[in-house]
């Protein structure tokens, strides 16, 4: 090979999309946490607390008796927009310290070649399903030390995902695990959760069944929570069953 032909075939692999070396963008980036940030999150934790205790979530907020107060409030009726500032406050002055954020930073970060794979997967097969997987091209991953796990918002591509300062995880050593179940979520959220007003249990059987089905390989230590009517199990038990999801739940619900 002459020395012009090699520099014409190395410039066409750094330059095709098919060269085998491309660089795949990242497809989360992990936000830092900001104290209007962790406000918001206890906020929305003590307001919707009645909720997550019904539900049997385990619950994080600061020890104080502030946040008691507020907690008493909220099962009362009267906690509402009023009482975020007396949160931020007590963040600002007592509490929040972005210290206590960098180990589960680095532990995402070490993850983001597994969720990239997951989340192009899910590219890979979406155009054959029968309902819509609400996506985005990237998706803000958002570091809280309150709340009950994770969450989302379908609207925004925000997840929200719970930590300590040893960079522990809930339910998982892996934090690829919820992410991933919380991008199921978002994606199920407007075609089949809402579309057919699924209550909660049953919601988060679909994601877990989701997420252990398509990524048996990509995440083995997955679990299905002990949730929902098992009698959906029946019909949802290998890959190709999610192309019909629609009309199975549909039929389903009847």
């Amino acid at each position: 090979m002459t020395f012009k032909n090699l520099f014409i075939g190395i410039a066409f692999c750094l330059t095709s999309s098919y060269c085998a070396a491309q660089v795949v963008a990242p497809r989360i980036e992990i936000v830092q946490p900001s104290i209007e940030h962790e406000a918001t999150s206890i906020w929305r934790t003590i307001n919707d607390i009645t909720f997550f205790e019904e539900q049997g979530y385990k619950i994080h907020l600061p020890q104080e008796s502030l946040i008691d107060s507020l907690i008493n409030k909220s099962k009362e009726g009267t906690f509402g927009n009023k009482d975020f500032s007396a949160i931020y406050t007590l963040l600002e002055a007592r509490i929040f310290n972005t210290k206590n954020y960098e180990k589960a930073i680095h532990k995402i970060s070490l993850q983001t070649g597994l969720i990239n794979k997951c989340i192009q997967k899910i590219d890979s097969l979406r155009n054959g399903w029968d309902w819509e997987f609400n996506s985005f091209e990237t998706y803000k991953v958002r570091l809280t030390l309150y709340g009950t796990g994770g969450s989302y918002d379908p609207d925004e591509g925000v997840i929200t995902l719970f930590t300590d300062s040893e960079g522990s995880f809930m339910n998982y050593e892996n934090p690829a695990n919820t992410i991933i179940h919380e991008i199921t979520h978002m994606g199920m959220e407007y075609s089949i959760i809402k579309k057919y007003n699924i209550p909660h249990g049953l919601k988060e059987r679909l994601v877990d069944t989701f997420v252990s089905i398509l990524f048996r390989d990509e995440l083995p230590k997955y679990k299905v929570q002990n949730m929902g009517d098992i009698r959906i199990d029946e019909l949802l038990h290998q890959k190709s069953d999610f192309d019909s999801l629609n009309k199975t739940i549909a039929e389903f619900l009847r």
